[in-house]
């Protein structure tokens, strides 16, 4: 096998992967809403397996702003890269696997009940709030504070729930992103 003269070394890995920004026009909404059926059909597996979940409120309004506004920093992540960097691909899904695990970590401390869930709900509750029409605050008649004794912790079925659908998303943004833009160009 001949070895390509310099001048065109590395340039089919390079030019190989580059992304189509026309592509991402369409691209984009196909991901964000891939992403929101694919979790309300785990919530409705879910529920249909354990009817209690139906009470879940995580598995209501947050499931679909949660889920749109993780799809839509995946499409604004992936465009940025794409723009930027060389090899954007790879580097949006290690940026995204990253990205993956920081976003398990409120999850992960909702086990713990008490100053780890309440950390947990400030961190995700503005998220949600960006989406919720209305006022924010505590529902009307309530108090507006934790319940007496502390937050209690989540049981973990319920945790691994909400990992679940984070990880969907960051699944279905990983590989249909890269899969829906990719902009093949001939090797010369």
């Amino acid at each position: 096998m001949a070895a390509s003269p310099p001048e065109l070394a590395g340039t089919r890995s390079a030019r190989g992967h580059e992304v189509s920004f026309i592509r991402l026009l369409w691209a984009a909404p196909v991901v964000v809403i891939a992403s929101v059926a694919v979790n309300w059909t785990i919530k409705l597996i879910v529920q249909a397996l354990d009817p209690s979940l139906a009470r879940m409120g995580q598995l209501q309004e947050p499931l679909v702003i949660l889920t749109v506004e993780g799809a839509v920093g995946a499409v604004i992540l992936f465009a940025l890269l794409a723009w930027l960097v060389p090899r954007p691909i790879f580097w949006f899904r290690i940026v995204s696997l990253v990205g993956l695990a920081v976003s398990l970590l409120p999850d992960v401390a909702l086990l713990f009940g008490g100053s780890s869930t309440r950390m947990a709900m400030r961190v995700v509750g503005p998220l949600i709030s960006l989406g919720m029409p209305g006022p924010s605050g505590p529902p009307p008649g309530g108090g507006g504070g934790p319940p007496p004794g502390g937050i209690p912790a989540m049981p973990l079925e319920r945790v691994a729930i909400l990992m679940l659908l984070h990880v969907a998303t960051a699944v279905i943004c990983i590989v249909l992103l890269p899969a829906l833009t990719r902009k093949r160009t001939p090797v010369q």
